[in-house]
């Protein structure tokens, strides 16, 4: 009898002294009814993975009045995680706030374009306005140099008319050229708003598009209601995996090279999925699924 098997009897054992069906230990733990046995039956190739198989193995255990802890140290060399799988993730872990250094850096730089459409078109509508106003003072000069004689003839009352005249083309003038400017700047484009669109599903792994996402920004994964295992990749990197209690989170964040983003989720009923505030909804089709595996696709 392997390792394994003694810790599946010993819980099978404990369960029964409880009075549990398994049926009665799946509504408790949230736990599939599948995974129970194959913890009992010591078929670790039925389960998830090995993180997921010593969680069960602790919930179960606590649930029929065991000492989870103490009975994985008991047995640990029980699908203990691979040093290599935790090296990865202590070091993807320490690098990934890096990118927040150059956060304000990235933004200046994507608003520079657009600053200098404005500062370009203001410029432009400037010129006119001056361009107008000199025209319009040299159209009045002319008055002022008529012959002496005419002046004797010419009736004050005219003489008012043309200056009526000049008086009303200058705000015209201006107004055309404050409209102008204003259709000009309506034509700058505002950056596109953060978009998540469900692509695919086949129940149990859903793939999404996102678009309008920035750096900095981030997926959040929060346990609700219970306990959920997660584990977040980044570009194929694992940057968080763990045990989720009830208001507990677990988050990866968005750089500028950022192409994939996946989160597996062990309890899909317990566990609250946001990016960048937004509540991702599961689809429809994995409605009665436990686990979910999310791929979020970056759109340049």
């Amino acid at each position: 009898m392997t390792r394994l098997n003694e810790v599946g009897e010993k819980l099978k054992e404990a369960r029964k002294a409880k009075g549990y069906t398994l049926e009665d230990l799946q509504q408790m733990t949230k736990i599939q009814k599948r995974y129970l046995i194959a913890v009992e039956e010591g078929n670790l190739e039925v389960l998830p993975g090995n993180f997921y198989a010593r969680a069960f193995i602790k919930q179960y255990a606590d649930t029929v009045g065991l000492d989870g802890e103490q009975l994985l140290k008991d047995h640990a060399d029980i699908a203990a995680p691979k040093s290599e799988e935790i090296t990865e993730q202590v070091r993807t872990t320490q690098t990934r706030t890096k990118p927040k250094e150059n956060g304000m850096i990235s933004t200046i730089q994507d608003s520079l374009p657009t600053i200098l459409i404005i500062v370009f078109v203001v410029a432009i509508a400037l010129a006119f306005y001056f361009a107008v106003r000199g025209t319009s003072g040299s159209n009045e000069s002319p008055s002022v140099q008529d012959d002496p004689a005419s002046k004797v003839e010419v009736d004050s009352s005219e003489d008012a008319e043309p200056s009526d005249d000049n008086q009303s083309e200058e705000p015209a003038a201006d107004t055309e050229n404050e409209e102008e400017a204003d259709s000009e700047d309506d034509v700058v484009e505002e950056e596109p708003a953060l978009s998540i669109t469900q692509e695919s599903s086949d129940g149990r792994t859903t793939t999404y598009a996102v678009t309008g996402a920035e750096a900095g920004q981030s997926l959040v994964l929060t346990a609700e209601d219970g306990e959920s295992w997660v584990s977040i990749t980044v570009d194929g990197n694992t940057v968080e995996q763990q045990l989720l209690t009830s208001g507990n989170s677990a988050s990866a964040e968005l750089t500028e090279d950022t192409e994939t983003i996946k989160a597996v989720i062990g309890n899909a009923a317990a566990t609250k999925v946001e990016f960048n505030g937004q509540t991702v909804e599961y689809a429809e089709e994995s409605a009665n699924a436990v686990r979910q595996d999310m791929i979020f696709e970056f759109k340049k």
